[in-house]
């Protein structure tokens, strides 16, 4: 019994003790003073997952030690922290700061507004009392205050705050295709679309790139790509690029693909992943397969019909096909002549007819074609072609010069050479009349 009763003495005496040391130390001591100064970034979007830089600083003229900083999120949904919840600094001197991160989150969909997280401060004072002789470390909420009237404990607490504003949310509205019908071979063909900002704050540094293939390709250098910049909330604009189409491109609905980066105002990096439709229409396309002359043989003088064999070997139907002279030595009577309409892979006749001047001499001569069509969007095709025409001279005109009558011709001397020849003879025949 007696020692129990010692026992529970002994704690009094070390408990007034402490109370003693504390209740004589200075209401003047040199106090430190813990502060938040900075937070960075403090505007946030719905969604964002940030890491938070805060500046701590020891704003009083006395030194910290075993600072830390309790985040009261426990309630907290619309603004909260990943991760740790408490922050704590060894030691903290007077006039020091020191950088310490926090991961926030803000949910999806909140209103815009300001948000804030308390915050519980606890610190232990360091100081030396003169009075003492040695270094005092004490909370920093547990001193004596005579005009508090005794013991003075309330914590020290204070607010981060957050400005949320809504994000931007880009998307890519109607697409259309300038011309409206885009086929084989077509060149600087406009893509235009339409990008707009569903979302609650401006989008930046807004780009959209076109994924060409090598059917599709870009009219040239920087045509499949466009920089828009920025898009304010609830706006749209239209904006272009351009594309060539392979000659030898299938008909069909190409799906390319269109990628478009842009930010927010806190610098946050977003990308939407959209596809663009284009679809490749056949055309008409006209070749000429043959052609032969009535007569097979050309002569000066003559009335030539022209017969000319032409295909579609193109994807669609070819409409109103004709043929027409473009550029002849001769006169043509029927200088074009209406084939009429051929599907694909089919052939189809033009006769076109014309004389050849008597004068004419012998030679090949060229002659230019044109092949004619309407495709199916109304659109006009011209197709050229060349042929070579042999015209000989006529056989009228060969009689009559082999029925002109010629003067004989003779060489030089020729005749004195026969005169001698008959003279020597004549003498011969004499002399040998006299010998008999």
């Amino acid at each position: 019994m007696q020692k129990g009763l010692l026992g529970i003495a002994a704690i009094c005496v070390c408990i007034f003790a402490f109370l003693f040391a504390v209740a004589t130390t200075p209401v003047s001591a040199v106090r430190s003073s813990i502060v938040i100064t900075g937070v960075t970034p403090t505007e946030l979007h719905q969604g964002d997952t940030r890491d938070v830089i805060l500046t701590v600083k020891n704003s009083g003229a006395g030194d910290a030690r075993d600072v830390r900083l309790e985040f009261q999120v426990e309630d907290k949904k619309n603004v909260s922290l990943v991760g740790r919840t408490e922050v704590q600094i060894p030691a903290l001197n007077s006039m020091r700061e020191k950088k310490e991160k926090i991961t926030v989150h803000v949910e999806e969909g909140i209103p815009n507004g300001v948000y804030v997280i308390p915050v519980k401060f606890s610190w232990y004072e360091y100081y030396f009392d003169t009075d003492l002789g040695y270094y005092v470390s004490m909370p920093n909420n547990f001193f004596y205050h005579p005009d508090a009237g005794g013991f003075w404990g309330s914590p020290v607490t204070s607010d981060i705050a957050f400005v949320v504003k809504g994000s931007p949310v880009i998307t890519l509205g109607d697409v259309y295709t300038e011309p409206a019908h885009v086929r084989q071979g077509y060149k600087n063909v406009k893509l235009t679309m339409k990008i707009g900002n569903t979302g609650e704050a401006t989008a930046k540094d807004v780009e959209a790139k076109l994924i060409c293939d090598d059917t599709i390709i870009p009219s040239r250098s920087g045509a499949d790509r466009v920089y828009i910049g920025e898009i304010e909330a609830g706006k749209a604009i239209s904006t272009m690029v351009f594309v060539d189409i392979a000659e030898d491109a299938a008909t069909g609905v190409y799906n390319l693909p269109l990628v478009i980066a842009y930010k927010d105002r806190g610098n946050s990096e977003y990308e939407l992943n959209k596809t663009i439709r284009v679809l490749v229409e056949g055309k008409p396309k006209l070749e000429m397969v043959s052609y032969y002359t009535e007569p097979r043989t050309i002569n000066a003088g003559d009335h030539v019909a022209l017969h000319v064999g032409v295909r579609n070997v193109g994807t669609e139907e070819a409409e109103s096909v004709s043929v027409r002279v473009a550029g002849s030595p001769f006169n043509f009577s029927t200088g074009s002549d209406k084939v009429g309409t051929l599907r694909v892979n089919k052939t189809g006749n033009a006769i076109l007819e014309f004389d050849v001047a008597a004068n004419t001499v012998d030679d090949v001569y060229p002659q230019g074609l044109e092949l004619i069509c309407v495709g199916d969007d109304g659109a006009n095709y011209t197709f050229k072609e060349q042929i070579q025409s042999v015209v000989h001279q006529s056989n009228s005109t060969k009689n009559n010069i082999s029925a002109t009558p010629e003067a004989p011709s003779s060489t030089p001397g020729f005749d004195a050479l026969l005169s001698f020849i008959a003279f020597i003879l004549s003498a011969a025949l004499l002399f040998v009349a006299r010998e008999k």
